[in-house]
């Protein structure tokens, strides 16, 4: 099945826009890689999560992603389509991960009293492939039954317009700070006082 064919939230638009920001995300944490200062593939991985559900928060608020909200802003991401729970991961879409199989206790709830919502208890899901040094390769709408794909269907990055999110030009407003204070070092520093306005120290 299309995942329009599952819910007529899940457009084709929708997903793609969806996949363009954790492509954002993910760019910026390669980009930000540098083993030089310790990073590895686990902090490489920690940085993409992090950047992919910050694209999609902020996306969220602005005009042109109505549909798009952010149900739990926790190291747990969840976000809708409409009122579609959604979640993303990265690695094989064929072998979700045993958290990914998982509902989460809102999805749950909506399994319970809303059935229709989560269409017969299937869960929706986006996969992310990568390459060996971490940038997206593909991404793919997965639907979960019974903690298996039901359906594998590759998002079409590659025919998308490009991806353009129009901020707000509100800015939070800057924050009076008193001076640096100049004074004593402390004792073992020969209690030698600091005077920012004095030249250099002639012994």
């Amino acid at each position: 099945m299309l995942p329009w064919e599952y819910h007529p939230e899940l457009t084709k638009d929708r997903l793609v826009k969806v996949a363009q920001l954790l492509a954002l995300g993910r760019g910026s944490a390669v980009d930000r890689f540098d083993p030089a200062i310790g990073d590895d593939k686990w902090t490489l991985g920690v940085c993409a999560y992090n950047f992919g559900c910050f694209q999609i928060i902020q996306a969220s608020e602005t005009s042109g992603f109505e549909w798009l909200a952010v149900i739990d802003p926790s190291k747990h991401f969840q976000f809708s389509i409409g009122k579609i729970p959604m979640r993303f991961w990265r690695g094989d879409p064929k072998e979700p991960t045993v958290k990914i199989v998982a509902a989460t206790p809102l999805e749950q709830l909506r399994l319970d009293l809303e059935p229709e919502v989560l269409v017969d208890g299937i869960l929706f899901r986006i996969n992310v492939t990568t390459d060996m040094d971490g940038a997206l390769l593909d991404a793919s709408f997965v639907a979960l039954q019974n903690g298996h794909p039901e359906t594998i269907w590759l998002i079409p990055l590659a025919e998308a317009e490009p991806l353009i999110v129009m901020l707000g030009e509100e800015r939070p407003e800057g924050r009076e700070l008193p001076p640096p204070r100049v004074g004593d070092l402390g004792e073992d520093l020969d209690e030698r006082v600091i005077d920012s306005s004095a030249g250099p120290r002639k012994d």
